[in-house]
């Protein structure tokens, strides 16, 4: 008879459990496109699960003409993220491409909160963000809190001029004053912006969190990763994939918990938010032909190449540096250039530097660029060089051999009209006697020019950079 009674009450706990369902996507960069397949999903799955939650682990914007730089700078993906009926969001370090004043904007035009415990604004600068939120479906309390990735500068990865006058703490350092809030909730997920690896190292810190929903590595994340018992999540980028994590609670503890990655480009395109996408894509402006690729460029280094000949022939120099990480597209097939494919290849904005630097300290900056950048080593316009790069990421790269374009050697003691951005200027650690003086441009709008003047390019195949991986 006990044994009836104890299996009785053992059935009637498992029938009361709550199922709880979040939905989470990461560095979706402004890809409207997939919008309406992310529509479709998240309309079937409230049809299961109407009290789900979906979220965003920041980089939402920065990588679409249409939403970095028309009139109001990543408004139109906030626009579609209400739409679509996001209910949370933390950031990324793309959220302050465009500045405090535009991020005030961007949170303000969301009908959604943002997270971020380890960013810290003044009251004058309306900045409403708070460190975590917490939810409650059918009496299930469900806490998130965010976390932004903060680099050896000590500010996300951003130009420091859009930083300013907003300040930050170590992600790590802050999520241990936060594991109070495990008491406060049934399920605790961390919504972080820090990149894979950082995320195991803070489910070893932090085995409070159920889940980790992250991002900023592009990651595949395939079923959840398990660390000191905290699942781990990500979903690469761009809207390929989506996330779906669900937990079962019963008497306010997670019993089980499972994630699963599934694909969006297969799923129809929900028919309003395709309108809401041509819509926000309609300015006349960016459908602008340039020029013809003669034939698909293959290389982000050859991209670079030409964006680089761009700003030499804007700012009149002799040698001309991009920082590969500001390359933005790894590849462009044959056919039309508009200035909307210039944006995307190039959605930073940022002015161009020129300078006078000597052979030496050209060779300087060159090396120190991937410490601060992380892509590998510049494209070059005006020279070529080889390179040896340590497989050790933030070692730095060393020039062997550098060449004006002509084949004559770089002189130590020679000076070099150099031109660059102003990211460039701002990060990499070597810093040239003279700092140099902007010209009237920035990346974008030197390519523009550079090639609206140009029946064809082919940069196919071009290559000025010869790297050595050493271990």
């Amino acid at each position: 008879m006990k044994k009836t009674i104890f299996t009785l009450f053992s059935l009637l706990g498992t029938a009361f459990a709550e199922h709880v369902t979040v939905l989470g996507v990461n560095d979706m960069h402004a890809n409207i496109d997939g919008m309406p397949q992310l529509a479709t999903f998240v309309k079937q799955e409230r049809q299961n699960a109407p009290g789900l939650l979906l979220m965003a682990a920041g980089d939402s914007r920065t990588g679409n003409p249409y939403v970095d730089n028309g009139n109001r700078p990543g408004i139109p993906i906030v626009t579609l993220m209400n739409h679509v009926g996001f209910d949370l969001s933390t950031f990324g370090n793309h959220e302050f491409d465009s500045g405090a004043a535009a991020l005030r904007d961007y949170i303000n035009a969301a009908e959604f909160d943002f997270v971020c415990a380890n960013i810290f604004t003044t009251d004058t600068q309306g900045i409403d963000v708070k460190p975590y939120k917490i939810f409650e479906r059918n009496g299930v309390r469900i806490g998130v809190l965010g976390l932004v990735q903060v680099g050896e500068t000590g500010i996300p990865d951003a130009h420091p001029d859009q930083c300013k006058g907003l300040k930050f703490a170590s992600p790590f350092e802050t999520a241990a004053y936060y594991k109070h809030l495990r008491s406060f909730c049934d399920v605790l997920i961390v919504l972080t912006h820090l990149g894979f690896e950082d995320d195991v190292k803070l489910a070893q810190m932090f085995p409070e969190a159920d889940a980790i929903i992250g991002g900023h590595s592009h990651t595949r994340v395939n079923g959840g990763y398990i660390m000191n018992g905290v699942l781990i999540t990500q979903a690469e980028n761009k809207l390929k994939y989506v996330t779906r994590l669900t937990f079962d609670v019963e008497d306010g503890k997670v019993v089980s918990k499972k994630a699963e990655l599934l694909p969006l480009k297969d799923l129809p395109a929900d028919v309003a938010t395709i309108e809401l996408v041509e819509k926000t894509k309609s300015l006349p402006f960016f459908k602008r032909q340039l020029t013809t690729v003669k034939r698909g460029i293959t290389s982000r280094e050859s991209l670079g190449c030409m964006m680089a000949d761009a700003i030499s022939a804007r700012a009149v120099s002799d040698i001309a540096i991009v920082n590969r990480g500001g390359v933005r597209l790894e590849d462009f097939p044959a056919g039309p250039l508009t200035v909307a494919d210039v944006y995307r290849l190039d959605p930073f904005g940022n002015a161009i530097i020129r300078a006078t630097l000597t052979g030496k300290e050209l060779i300087d900056l060159i090396e120190s660029i991937p410490q601060a950048d992380h892509y590998g080593a510049p494209c070059v316009s005006g020279m070529t060089y080889k390179c040896v790069k340590p497989s050790a990421e933030l070692k730095p790269m060393r020039v062997t051999e550098a060449l004006l374009a002509d084949g004559t050697p770089i002189d130590p003691e020679a000076r070099y009209t150099v031109a660059y951005n102003s990211y460039i200027a701002s990060v990499a650690p070597a810093k040239p006697a003279d700092a140099g003086i902007a010209i009237d441009s920035d990346g974008a709008e030197c390519l523009i020019r550079f090639l609206e003047k140009k029946a064809e390019v082919d940069y196919e195949g071009v290559s000025r950079v010869d790297t050595t991986i050493e271990d």
